[in-house]
């Protein structure tokens, strides 16, 4: 490995690990499930690991993405642990509770960002099977793959600019 992807990945881990935490964090307070890790790689395709993604730009010190890419099956369980609606498909009230989640995890990770000086935006909701995100160029995004009691899910992210 060189320096420069030793130091990158030092950097980027530096970044998602806000993320991470808050996500966890907001996991357990609103929807009463604690997710788990399992897996980990470097992401070779453009769309996201499952059908619907809250994507949050970051810019500062770095430019990237995060994504937050849910199952159906979670998707629909965020709905129904945060207002006690059951959906049976993705419907625009799924949408919105998990922007509202993801805003919640952009929240609680914001703190942090800001020590790092970055700032975080407001999540964009994408759905559709094989959607697309598009990270900034020249940048090889990962992905951590989490299972949890309400489904899995996914944080992809990428950076660039990082020095």
């Amino acid at each position: 490995m060189t320096a420069a992807v030793a130091t990158a990945s030092a950097l980027t881990a530096e970044y998602i690990n806000p993320v991470v935490s808050a996500t966890r964090t907001v996991f357990q307070t609103m929807l009463g499930c604690t997710p788990t890790r399992t897996g980990l790689m470097l992401k070779e395709k453009m769309s996201p690991h499952y059908e619907l993604s809250a994507v949050i730009g970051i810019s500062g010190k770095a430019a990237g993405t995060i994504v937050l890419s849910l199952s159906r099956g979670a998707a629909m369980q965020v709905l129904n642990r945060m207002v006690g609606v059951e959906a049976q498909e993705i419907t625009t009230e799924v949408c919105d509770a998990v922007g509202e989640l993801t805003n919640m995890i952009a929240g609680s990770a914001k703190a942090q960002m800001e020590r790092l000086q970055l700032s975080i935006s407001i999540p964009n909701i994408v759905s559709g099977k094989d959607h697309e995100i598009h990270f900034p160029s020249n940048v090889q995004p990962i992905c951590l793959i989490f299972e949890s009691e309400i489904g899995p899910f996914a944080i992809e992210v990428g950076f660039s600019g990082l020095d």
